[in-house]
């Protein structure tokens, strides 16, 4: 890409591009969302320490390669500190607002009083998780690294 020669995926432009849909398609959200998106796994846009990471990658599309993103959640920084999981979910590049939104809209629709975002996703496994993203029962799942368990330490419950 224009800014690193190891990237998968161009982030700068589709950062920018992301955050403008997010925000006319979610106005009234009321939560921060931490948004981190690397363009390859070495992660130097720091995806495992967002509420929501976003990694680059390709897919294939119509029997061409397209760019795409594979999705980690609840990850951060500071007292509560935890790697982001990986969900076993991607999509095309194109469809990332519609799947991010459809995940906040079932977090607005099904959170606890008082719940935040790290606290809804630790109270999901990952195949409701990839149903929220998906907007459907999802039922291959991305083979890169399912977790292999529960939530990672320090989530808070």
């Amino acid at each position: 890409t224009e800014f690193c020669k190891l990237a998968i995926t161009e982030t700068k432009g589709f950062a920018r591009w992301l955050v403008e849909e997010l925000e006319e398609r979610m106005p009234g959200f009321d939560q921060s969302l931490k948004l981190n998106i690397a363009g390859c796994p070495n992660s130097c846009g720091q995806h495992w320490i967002a509420d929501l990471g976003l990694e680059g990658k390709k897919i294939k599309v119509d029997g061409h390669m397209v760019d795409a993103y594979y999705f980690c959640v609840g990850g951060a920084v500071g007292q509560h500190q935890a790697f982001a999981r990986p969900i076993g979910y991607r999509c095309a590049a194109d469809e990332v607002p519609e799947a991010i939104e459809r995940l906040l809209g079932a977090y607005q629709a099904e959170r606890l009083p008082g719940e935040n975002l790290r606290q809804f996703f630790a109270r999901h496994d990952d195949a409701r998780l990839r149903n929220f993203l998906a907007g459907e029962e999802v039922l291959a799942v991305a083979a890169r690294d399912v977790s292999p368990g529960p939530p990672p330490r320090g989530l808070e419950a």
